[in-house]
């Protein structure tokens, strides 16, 4: 199983990245946050020949055009090929980063959800209609978080980053009616190349979990419909003892999943993730 970090300081400036590398991790992703500077930069000057970590740079495809992405990907694979990866994403946009601007065309920052997703579905065809005349493109992943982003990144074979909140729950929510998370689109991800992304909090006992996060469960029910005491249960958060992580991992991979992406925050649980992969992997 390949097991890759994100999340934290750790993924906003590059400290402790020999922890991450040192817990066998195979790659760390760079969250996109237009406030944060340049990761193309930063990992130029941090790639080193004695490691193996993969390192994944988060790109909205409306601030970064396909044929610079190209050339960026063959300036890079200079220094050392193989080791720059992109996640391809429409993009979270944070009040502060819509205020910032900078991008000129009909898709930005202040665009919709579904106006953005739509640009990502032209941008990753794009890629690959460049990879047919023979440029070389980066190895990418396409975050998927509706039926029609899903669809086209599998036809087009990308691999992608599901979210845990929809692999758990069977369906994509539906968005139609803000603050609603009713149930919509279900899917089927067999025979598509996926990569998790979940938050663990793993520990050696139900004791242990039940003890430190006694909110983060369902409460109660109500009217046939159940209701959490905190927002971050519903989200990608996942609670295992170390035995249920060790099942939980083994299922993946019978459902064909190969590849997660741990969520390190709070980052009060990095050294306790990176304790429990270490682990997991030294016995895998």
């Amino acid at each position: 199983m390949k097991i890759y970090y994100f999340g934290g300081h750790v993924s906003t400036d590059l400290s402790n990245i020999d922890q991450v590398e040192d817990s066998n991790f195979d790659g760390i992703l760079f969250t996109y946050n237009a406030n944060q500077g340049d990761f193309f930069t930063i990992v130029a000057r941090t790639l080193r020949e004695d490691q193996k970590l993969k390192y994944m740079i988060a790109i909205r495809p409306h601030a970064l055009s396909a044929q610079y992405l190209c050339m960026i990907n063959q300036s890079i694979n200079t220094i050392q090929p193989n080791r720059l990866e992109i996640n391809i994403i429409s993009g979270h946009i944070k009040p502060d980063e819509v205020e910032f601007g900078g991008i000129l065309g009909p898709v930005n920052d202040q665009s919709s959800i579904p106006d953005r997703s739509n640009y990502m579905i032209e941008y990753i065809k794009e890629l690959k209609h460049m990879e047919q005349r023979n440029i070389e493109i980066p190895n990418c992943y396409v975050t998927c978080t509706n039926e029609y982003a899903l669809e086209a990144a599998s036809k087009l074979g990308y691999k992608i980053i599901f979210p845990y909140r929809e692999y758990k729950n069977g369906y994509f929510p539906d968005k139609s009616i803000e603050g609603q998370m009713k149930p919509g689109k279900k899917f089927d991800l067999k025979g598509k190349k996926v990569m998790l992304a979940v938050g663990p909090i793993i520990r050696d006992t139900q004791e242990e979990i039940d003890k430190e996060f006694p909110k983060d469960v369902v409460v109660h029910t109500q009217d046939g419909k159940f209701y959490i005491d905190r927002p971050r249960f519903i989200n990608d958060t996942a609670y295992f003892t170390y035995d249920n992580f060790i099942r939980f991992m083994e299922q993946l991979k019978s459902d064909g999943i190969n590849e997660v992406m741990f969520n390190g925050v709070p980052e009060s649980e990095r050294n306790n993730l990176m304790k429990y992969v270490k682990k997991y992997k030294e016995n895998e």
